[in-house]
């Protein structure tokens, strides 16, 4: 039987199983969907009962919704006619983030060429896109259809564009105008999904402004636009993901605030209802160290959006102003702790490369310290000349819905010489599926943990069931350098592990205690680097001329073998997995150093270097 931590209170149940395992599994689920909803509040409750009511009237008389939907756009006030501050900074700000991402696709979505996450659809025109289009590699999360339905490539599109791009999109909002419908299954988690139609609303509205102020645009174009914001201004004022909270509502939010900023007159219901839940949204979802509850570089990004956009929000009161202001400034300042000398940023948790610009391209560098603490989210971040090294010790995310959190406590990203070396398995896609369930697990990830110990469990692509955090325990100066050390605390074991960073050299301490079985470190790293030797407890990998050195000074080298991690979504990336298992004492002590270039390999040495 497994220890309690990997399957709880399910084992007791489990025991009366008549049916075999599909019966078995099917209760774990309905357990762990019972757990999550359990930590809702009755809002979150409230407004999630009403999203599955509208889900099923709007398929059942699609087009009654739809009318709904026209009346209540006309009741949302025109943009206004004036420019100024059209390109003030949170307008520049927010297009930024779209400009980046689709400047050099335009030529081809202007033909109807879709490419997001690595994988390419030739619609043929855009007279001819598929709104419901789903590609093989996902499986029941299409977030391919939903990057399509963002719609961000207008943003440069109406910046950078000539008169045939403006003609393209054009008709691509008639192509979705036309065959976008509320009839179709999956419709509101892809092209009508909140989160979406604001994602459409920040691109197509940023650009729009920008444009305008710079360029003049068709009379036709305009119309087309306008009376395309006015509609998902209203879908999204009547579809506020209050049900999800987090990122979520941030993103409907900002799109609100975007719009009504530039709006010919703001109601005053709105803006008091705007205001109200733009206060609470900070409140709740940005801690007091700037960094999003749900822990996510990625998400880190659109959160210091979103914060711009508040901050510059003209009928938002000063109190609500002067807090997005104030976090705003911790928020960029912990957006900057989690990205690496590459500019990139940390893969823990839900994250990948490329859904967000890094952060030096829309600010000025940061000035960082040696040590580096976010308190609040259970992060710290140590760096010299030679060794980066963030570590994870941290809650797994906001309590009420820790969807996109993984089970990487404890876990630590080095980078050598500005190279990433141990990684973070990443986020390949949200599809539900083994790799997903691997992905989230404590097993996939570096911190000291037990072989078949799982602290959280998942059902589905978000749900979490049990839930466990780790903790900072000591972040400061020793003699000749700094530490930094966490705790993951479990019913019947105890997991702590400490950084040290001295001179380049980066000693890492893992500790057991308790009675669990079997405790392990799994290691993944980059197979940028080649192994060069396996000698015992000591490993070198070599990089473009840079050797590292990895030795085990207590424990042994388990197991080495081929892996892989993703940095961008569906995108799969090769790694090498090293198992480390402490001695009888349960203490692993590893360093991590490069301080020699490496050597020029001879024909003899040349068959030690390998790659997976």
């Amino acid at each position: 039987m497994p220890p309690d931590e990997t399957r709880g209170a399910d084992d007791i149940l489990s025991a009366r199983s008549k049916d075999g395992r599909n019966w078995t599994t099917t209760l774990e689920i309905n357990l762990r969907t019972l757990q999550a909803a359990s930590r809702l509040d009755a809002k979150m409750l409230g407004y999630h009962l009403k999203r599955v009511l509208r889900n099923v009237l709007a398929r059942r008389f699609p087009n009654a919704y739809a009318r709904r939907l026209e009346r209540l756009s006309t009741r949302v006030p025109v943009i206004a006619s004036r420019g100024t501050g059209a390109t003030g900074t949170a307008v520049m700000f927010v297009s930024r983030f779209y400009r980046d991402e689709y400047l050099d696709d335009m030529d081809d979505v202007a033909r109807g060429h879709f490419t997001f996450f690595g994988q390419s659809v030739d619609f043929g025109s855009v007279a001819k896109i598929d709104w419901h289009h789903t590609i093989a590699v996902e499986k029941d999360l299409h977030l391919w259809r939903m990057k399509l339905a963002h719609l961000g490539f207008i943003c440069p599109m109406l910046v950078s564009g000539t008169t045939a791009h403006h003609q393209a999109v054009e008709e691509i909002l008639a192509r979705f105008n036309a065959s976008s419908s509320f009839a179709v299954d999956g419709c509101f988690s892809s092209y009508w999904f909140p989160y979406s139609a604001s994602h459409r609303i920040l691109s197509v509205l940023s650009g729009y402004l920008v444009a305008r102020q710079e360029r003049s645009l068709g009379t036709s174009l305009v119309v087309a636009i306008e009376a395309f914001l006015r509609r998902d201004i209203a879908f999204v004022l009547d579809t506020i993901e209050h049900e999800l909270k987090n990122n979520h509502v941030e993103r409907n939010l900002a799109a609100l605030c975007l719009y009504y900023s530039h709006a010919e007159e703001v109601p005053t219901s709105i803006a008091t209802r705007l205001n109200r839940d733009v206060h609470q949204i900070i409140l709740d979802c940005v801690l007091e160290d700037g960094l999003l509850s749900e822990r996510s570089a990625m998400y880190q990004g659109l959160t210091v959006m979103a914060l711009r956009v508040f901050q510059d929000t003209p009928f938002l009161d000063a109190a609500t102003r002067k807090l997005a202001r104030e976090r705003l400034a911790l928020a960029e300042h912990a957006w900057a702790v989690m990205s690496h000398p590459d500019g990139e940023i940390a893969l823990f948790n839900d994250s990948w490369f490329g859904e967000v610009p890094p952060v030096s391209a829309l600010m000025e560098p940061a000035s960082m310290q040696t040590l580096e603490v976010l308190r609040h989210a259970g992060y710290a971040r140590l760096q010299d000349e030679t060794c980066f090294a963030l570590f994870d010790a941290g809650a797994i995310g906001p309590y009420w819905n820790p969807g996109h959190g993984h089970a990487d406590f404890l876990a630590v990203e080095i980078d050598l010489h500005g190279r990433r070396f141990i990684v973070d398995p990443g986020t390949y896609q949200y599809s539900t599926g083994e790799r997903r369930r691997f992905e989230r697990s404590a097993a996939s990830h570096n911190g000291p943990g037990w072989r078949e110990v799982e602290p959280v469990e998942y059902s589905g692509c978000f749900k979490v069931g049990r839930m466990s955090k780790a903790q900072l325990t000591e972040c400061g100066p020793v003699e000749g350098g700094y530490r930094v050390s966490g705790a993951l605390n479990l019913k019947r074991g105890t997991a702590d592990r400490s950084l040290t960073l001295r001179n380049g050299c980066l000693h890492v301490s893992d500790r057991w205690y308790g009675n669990l079985p079997r405790p392990r470190t799994n290691l993944l790293i980059s197979a940028d680097w080649k192994v060069v030797s396996c000698e015992g407890n000591h490993l070198q990998f070599a990089q473009d001329g840079i050797i590292v050195d990895m030795v085990i000074r207590k424990g042994r080298v388990a197991d080495l073998c081929a892996s892989s991690w993703a940095s961008h979504y569906l995108q799969a990336r090769q790694g090498w997995l090293i198992t480390l298992e402490p001695g009888g004492t349960a203490e692993l002590d590893w360093d991590v150093t490069s301080s020699v270039p490496a050597p020029i390999c001879t024909k003899e040495q040349h068959d030690v270097v390998r790659s997976p």
